[in-house]
């Protein structure tokens, strides 16, 4: 049995994806049974980056992941920017569910800005940015004072 460290192409994506629940863009699974190797081989396709994890380089990927670098041996390529023309429908909307605000504006601009928006996407728009709005902080009151 073998276990892989995943990294998702956004590197803030937390949730569920081919059954692997990931935190912060990071998962870990393993080969040890059918859906494990299932998932790694859907990670593979779809430009995840796939990278053996023992224990001594674990920590290693992390810290060069905080520091944005890329550690020593790893196999794991640079995350590239999500492109909704890679993926369905429902697979953008998926995704777009798991995202922050800014990441959810650049996908549905790079959605509306191809040579085909899919109408499926696009006319969600208000709804997913209103979904991942930032959240004023508790006591802000950004109405200004009251009378």
């Amino acid at each position: 049995m073998t276990r892989y460290q995943i990294e998702a192409p956004v590197r803030s994506f937390s949730g569920e994806s081919a059954g692997v629940q990931f935190s912060k863009g990071t998962a870990y699974v393993t080969d040890a049974d059918k859906p494990g190797r299932a998932a790694l081989e859907y990670f593979r396709r779809h430009g995840y980056g796939v990278a053996v994890a023992d224990e001594a380089t674990v920590e290693e990927r992390v810290q060069a992941l905080v520091t944005g670098g890329q550690a020593p041996g790893s196999t794991i390529p640079p995350a590239a920017p999500y492109d909704p023309a890679e993926h369905s429908v429902e697979d953008v909307l998926a995704h777009l569910a798991g995202v922050e605000h800014d990441d959810a504006v650049r996908i549905l601009d790079a959605e509306a800005g191809s040579r085909k928006p899919r109408v499926g996407i696009t006319s969600k728009r208000d709804e997913i940015l209103a979904a991942t709005a930032p959240v004023a902080p508790a006591g802000d009151d950004s109405k200004g004072p009251k009378a």
